[in-house]
């Protein structure tokens, strides 16, 4: 059982456990509750902690800010997202997400959009993203009876971006813009038409996804695999010479760089789409 210290809405509540704060959610959970009470956690859907710097303060204090229905909507939401994901998205989406969707709605009744200048890479490197950004939209506009604008579903896409992220140092923006500018460079350097609709050119973005990310967190490792990537060398030189200008950029770029393990694996999906 747990200690309640503060009901900080209808569905929140400040709690202590073992000297350690922590925020639960629950849809219901926050009404009536008294300091004092002791809550069981079989009724709890979500578990925050813990409450200790100052960016776990500003997510608490919003509590207090926005109304417990965005809240309430923005579960509703990485429940739908959640599905789609096989990773757990992490629980600071909650609150980001939130703050998000309550001043979009308040920009939308102030007709002052936000417009996201990376619109088209989402739609074409984040298509799941993009998918429930759509549906999260329309949740959005049903339940405050509002029209938000078209790149709401875009905004709302990156935060389910960074909330699949294994790390909170990488943005959004950073991410779309390193997978486009390297798809960029791969097509310049075949110098011929990709076809984006088939497998070998969603299972390159995927994998230019999580690259991206290795890369903006700073994770890049090398391995074993100087036989794989001889071989490459060998049957794929173009796919490999390919890879070299990636890795060009990347050291210029993020001063990074890329040992044989990584360039293995670019050249494996380019010499895929190459061979199209």
């Amino acid at each position: 059982m747990i200690t309640v210290k503060k009901s900080l809405n209808n569905s929140m509540l400040l709690v202590e456990q073992e000297q350690q704060e922590m925020v639960l959610f629950g849809k219901g959970l926050g009404f009536n509750a008294k300091p004092g009470t002791l809550i069981d956690i079989a009724h709890v859907e979500k578990v925050f902690i813990p409450l200790q710097d100052l960016k776990s303060r500003h997510f608490l204090s919003l509590t207090s800010s926005i109304p417990a229905a965005f809240f309430d909507l923005t579960h509703d939401i990485i429940q739908l997202a959640q599905h789609r994901y096989a990773e757990k998205l992490n629980s600071v989406l909650f609150f980001t997400l939130t703050e998000h969707l309550y001043f979009a709605v308040e920009r939308s009744q102030q007709d002052n959009p936000l417009i996201n200048k990376l619109s088209w890479e989402i739609k074409r490197y984040y298509q799941k993203e993009y998918e429930i950004g759509l549906q999260a939209k329309t949740l959005v506009e049903d339940r405050f009876k509002v029209a938000l604008p078209a790149d709401e579903a875009v905004n709302i896409a990156f935060h389910l971006i960074n909330g699949s992220s294994k790390s909170d140092n990488a943005t959004a923006h950073q991410q779309v813009e390193l997978v486009n500018r390297i798809a960029e460079i791969v097509r310049y350097k075949l110098n011929k038409n990709i076809d984006i609709e088939s497998i070998n050119y969603a299972r390159f973005i995927t994998h230019l996804r999580y690259f991206a990310e290795r890369i903006l967190n700073g994770k890049i490792t090398g391995g074993e695999t100087e036989d794989f990537y001889q071989e490459l060398l060998r049957h794929h030189p173009t796919a490999m010479a390919v890879s070299w200008a990636i890795r060009d950029y990347v050291l210029e770029k993020y001063q990074l760089n890329l040992p044989k393990d990584e360039l293995t694996w670019l050249s494996l999906h380019i010499s895929r789409l190459e061979r199209e």
